[in-house]
């Protein structure tokens, strides 16, 4: 009875101290969470200049030896003007071949993003759970030990899997370049390896007074997304060193949370033709999005006057890594490989960032200091305006009244690019509404305003999408500027001046009125 008693009593107490030691264990984990986590709070996000717009650089403080005010802008000979700009970016573009840095989860010193050599931070690490937009068969896939090449196995992996094709999701943009500190800008790209990469399709000559434009087709198949950490140490294995590996870090590190997977053709035009010229060429051509005779008749016009080079990132084999020069490999780029496959799955073409600790994205600045002529009197001014769209503003080119306008948007977006732009939904909410009323604020040059009437769910003949285009940005600022000094509006039925446009297929005409202008 004795030795029962006994070795009950020892095995409470082996027990009890398992129990002890897996409580502990357990404490231990949760200290080392929560210090990890307090001390990744603690950091301050990393600095960087305030965005700005396009505006000439001041001259010093003070006069200078000729009496002009420190105001003044700093004049080069030739007529160039010293501009500077610092433009914010999330979404980034990616054209380089060295990419072992850029996969979902890959963490990186916050300061060497500002900077642009993006230095990653190297740790053990927590499994992480990454998914794509691909639909079809399991979308998502957790890799236990996430490294470049444990993501790379993931995601090849991933792509044995059956996926739906995803439709054709090409853009098409362009940007001038005026100087090599300004490419990164013209690029969208804060990484110093995507300009590297591009500046070698332009000579960047000072005595050179060509006009340099980079022209973008993007093709996205589909990204590759992260699945947010709800705390920093859920980034890190149970007991984890932060003061090993993270004792440096001065601010929040920075996580690549979505990649968009894809193919990339980018062309680098050096001219002797005029910027009005060669943008008018480049809409004429390719960038409508179909190699027409005309557009190829506009192309063989620009390039027998310019200096054209690209090269394609993506995509099947056949083209990847090729050099374009003329339009019969932009319509081959176009026509071949424009389906994602498992023999032309894309590569990393552009990316977003999060702050760990906040999981805010995270919206790099970039800087440029350059030169440039000024072509148009209007490029600093901004436009504000109301939009008054009446119920009967809609009509046939007959002038039948379109009473079902469909699903409507306002849309905002770049002049230089056929990506979508900040959409807003337009209707009338009540039967007693006379107009949709829109304001318009700080519109600026490079910028233009789209409707868009999809009625490609109506009963009748008109079942498709109608697009109309305000006037470009230097027409409105004109008209906005001789209607103020006339004391009138804009565009005004009762004035006998409304705004009258055709859509693109030259079927309807919508009729709008554009009041309370303000150039600024």
């Amino acid at each position: 009875m004795q030795t029962q008693i006994s070795v009950k009593a020892a095995l409470l107490a082996l027990s009890s101290t398992v129990l002890f030691s897996c409580q502990k264990e357990s404490d231990n984990v949760n200290d080392s969470s929560s210090n990890l986590n307090a001390f990744v709070s603690a950091l301050p996000s990393v600095k960087q200049i305030e965005p700005f717009s396009e505006r000439l650089v001041a001259s010093p403080q003070g006069r200078n030896q000729f009496g002009r005010l420190a105001s003044d802008p700093i004049l080069v000979s030739g007529g160039e003007k010293e501009y500077e700009q610092a433009l914010q970016v999330e979404e980034q573009l990616l054209f380089s071949e060295d990419q072992e840095i850029f996969y979902p989860g890959a963490l990186l010193k916050a300061k060497t993003v500002v900077e642009g050599s993006y230095a990653p931070i190297v740790t053990p690490r927590k499994p992480l759970t990454i998914s794509t937009s691909l639909i079809g068969d399991k979308t998502s896939f957790t890799v236990e030990n996430p490294k470049l090449s444990t993501v790379r196995d993931g995601i090849s992996s991933l792509l044995t899997r059956s996926f739906d094709t995803p439709a054709a999701n090409i853009t098409y943009s362009y940007e001038e370049v005026h100087s090599e500190s300004h490419l990164k800008i013209a690029l969208g790209a804060g990484y110093n390896g995507t300009s590297t990469n591009v500046k070698g399709n332009f000579s960047f000559n000072k005595e050179d007074k060509k006009t340099r434009y980079v022209v973008k087709i993007q093709q996205v198949f589909y990204t590759l997304d992260l699945d947010l950490p709800e705390k920093p140490s859920d980034f890190f294995p149970d007991n984890f060193d932060y003061s090993q590996y993270l004792a440096n870090e001065k601010e929040k590190p920075l996580f690549i949370s979505s990649i968009k997977m894809g193919r990339v053709l980018l062309l680098g035009i050096e001219s002797s033709l005029s910027k009005t010229d060669v943008e008018a060429k480049l809409n004429a051509s390719f960038l409508g999005g179909k190699i027409t005779a005309e557009a190829e008749a506009a192309f063989k016009e620009l390039s027998q006057n310019s200096s054209i080079k690209g090269r394609v990132l993506g995509g099947n084999a056949a083209l990847a890594g090729q050099t374009i020069s003329n339009i019969e490999q932009v319509k081959k780029f176009l026509e071949d490989g424009a389906s994602f496959s498992r023999q032309n799955p894309g590569i990393p073409i552009s990316y977003k960032m999060r702050e760990l600790g906040t999981n805010l994205p995270f919206k790099t600045v970039i800087y440029s200091k350059y030169l440039k002529t000024d072509s148009s009197p209007n490029s600093l001014k901004k436009l504000d305006f109301t939009i008054f769209f009446g119920r009967e503003d809609l009509a046939t080119t007959t002038g039948n009244v379109v009473t079902r306008l469909g699903k409507s948007y306002i849309e905002r977006k770049s002049a230089k690019s056929t990506a979508q732009g900040l959409r807003e939904e337009v209707k009338f909410w009540n039967s007693t509404d006379v107009h949709i009323i829109k304001n318009i604020q700080a519109l600026e040059k490079g910028e233009k305003i789209v409707f868009i009437f999809d009625r490609r769910d109506a009963k009748d003949e008109l079942n498709e999408e109608f697009i109309f285009e305000l006037p470009s940005f230097d027409e409105l600022v004109n008209q906005a500027e001789k209607a103020t000094n006339e004391k009138r509006n804009m565009y005004d039925k009762e004035g006998g001046n409304a705004l009258k446009i055709k859509d693109k297929t030259d079927r309807l005409i919508l009729t709008l009125e554009l009041e309370k202008q303000r150039v600024y």
